[in-house]
């Protein structure tokens, strides 16, 4: 797969792009008693998914994972796309799997993955099965989250409200679930599930729910899948994986948490003041600021998305100061989707303005029909990605915001930002300015799954 190499964040680069003071925040890496085994031993595909086999065997606080699966077992990977070489991890993971001798692997992504990201790692697999003659009696089905499809999930507990959570049927149904995760410290310090199981993994109207507030997390629905054993991989400064472990999900929520105080992360904005009273003395009491921040999405092909672009852009507005300028460097080369589009107040792309009231219409008429639907058969119509775009449309509204990608300069002054195109318009842009922050793979510093509740707006149900 293409990487994608962001040389305006490159330290030969960019250092003398502006005048004036620099930093630069890369995101959370393993440390503590796991680094010396987590590193894989070069950066190709057989070392990561050595490791990651290797990890599962000696995970942290259980025993390895071949003994707690019985021959013939239905495994289900709750899998967040945005792992760093998802591929070679996947790869990895299923040959340790083999060893168990499961009968079936579901792997399933968080709703945001494409429909191409679905396909690849489906190939990538289907390779890797025919490949080693231990794998070839599974069956290894890749599949989407689809929150919306009543028939593709299960009720598994009812909230503090009593009403119904279901999950994805997958999960449910399988015999062994195992996470993997990006490693993100934003989540330890927010207490989002550990193993990323709720609200990812639930139905629409759950997930609703959790991001207004409404509900909050109910601790049994991991436990009821029982959730021994997850992986938790971090991102490096290109995007690239640092470093891998496993464990349970206690041992390794404890680590995540005190990423914030290894010095690689600074951003004590959502500290609860209790919680920071008691924080190791190491941890960093300044938040880094600047006029400029430019926040990338270092990695390969599939962290270019509307939804990193949007996390981005979200961790630079925590750092960039009031008037401040914030650049988001991608290589992103899809149009948004509807759901974007909405959001950011704009058409879809492709539909003129005096079609606007027609689609307008059609919108409306099939919210109505979706909410006249039984709540047993069909959920509200709800896009998990619906956050991440209106924090992002109040971000442009409430500052200059630049965009570098490889989408027409019109589609991006359409919808209300800049455009920048080559690092020489960065030197000429930072000239001006006193000094400027940089966020390496940026969409590693914010949550996984954003809260209304950030915001001052009040969301209807």
């Amino acid at each position: 797969m293409k990487r994608v190499s962001l040389p305006v964040v490159s330290a030969q680069d960019y250092r003398g792009a502006v005048e004036g003071e620099l930093w630069e925040l890369r995101p959370a890496a393993v440390a503590g008693s796991f680094s010396a085994r987590s590193q894989p031993v070069n950066d190709s595909p057989e070392a990561i998914a050595k490791l990651a086999e290797s990890m599962l065997q000696t995970p942290a606080d259980f025993p390895t994972v071949v003994e707690a699966i019985v021959p013939g077992d239905h495994v289900a990977l709750a899998v967040d796309p945005n792992v760093p070489r998802i591929s070679d991890v996947l790869s990895g993971a299923l040959s340790l799997l083999g060893q168990a001798n499961a009968g079936k692997v579901s792997v399933v992504l968080w709703n945001e993955a494409d429909d191409a990201l679905v396909s690849r790692l489906q190939e990538t697999l289907d390779e890797v099965q025919s490949g080693q003659a231990t794998l070839k009696p599974m069956k290894v089905e890749v599949v989407r989250h689809e929150p919306h499809r009543r028939e593709s999930l299960r009720y598994i507990v009812a909230d503090e409200n009593a009403e119904a959570v279901y999950l994805a049927k997958d999960l449910v149904d399988a015999d062994f679930t195992l996470p993997i995760l990006s490693a993100r410290a934003r989540d330890a310090i927010n207490n989002i599930d550990p193993t990323g199981i709720f609200p990812l993994f639930a139905d629409a109207a759950t997930q609703h729910r959790y991001q207004t507030g409404v509900t909050t997390e109910p601790s049994e629905a991991a436990w009821l899948l029982g959730v021994q054993v997850m992986m938790l991989v971090s991102a490096d400064a290109a995007g690239e994986l640092g470093r891998l472990i496993a464990g349970t999900p206690d041992a390794l929520r404890h680590e995540l948490t005190n990423l914030y105080a290894s010095g690689e992360t600074a951003d004590q904005e959502a500290w609860d003041r209790d919680e920071s009273e008691t924080a190791s003395p190491t941890v960093s009491e300044t938040v880094p600021t600047a006029e400029m921040v430019v926040a990338a999405l270092d990695g390969d092909q599939t962290s270019q998305t509307w939804a990193n672009l949007a996390r981005a852009a979200i961790a630079a507005g925590r750092h960039v100061t009031p008037g401040g300028t914030i650049v988001i460097w991608s290589q992103v080369d899809t149009p948004p989707s509807p759901v974007w589009m909405r959001e950011l107040g704009q058409p879809p792309i492709g539909i003129e303005s005096s079609d606007t009231e027609t689609e307008s219409d059609d919108a409306e008429s099939e919210e109505n029909n979706t909410a006249a639907l039984d709540q047993d058969t069909a959920f509200k119509s709800w896009d998990t990605e619906t956050p991440l775009a209106q924090q992002w449309n109040q971000l442009i509204a409430d500052g200059h915001v630049l965009l570098h990608c490889q989408l027409d300069d019109d589609v991006i002054e359409s919808l209300g930002m800049g455009v920048i195109h080559s690092v020489e318009e960065l030197r000429t842009l930072g000239a001006r300015l006193n000094g400027a922050g940089v966020l390496r793979a940026a969409h590693y510093h914010t949550e996984s799954i954003v809260a209304f509740s950030m915001t001052d707006e009040e969301v209807e149900p």
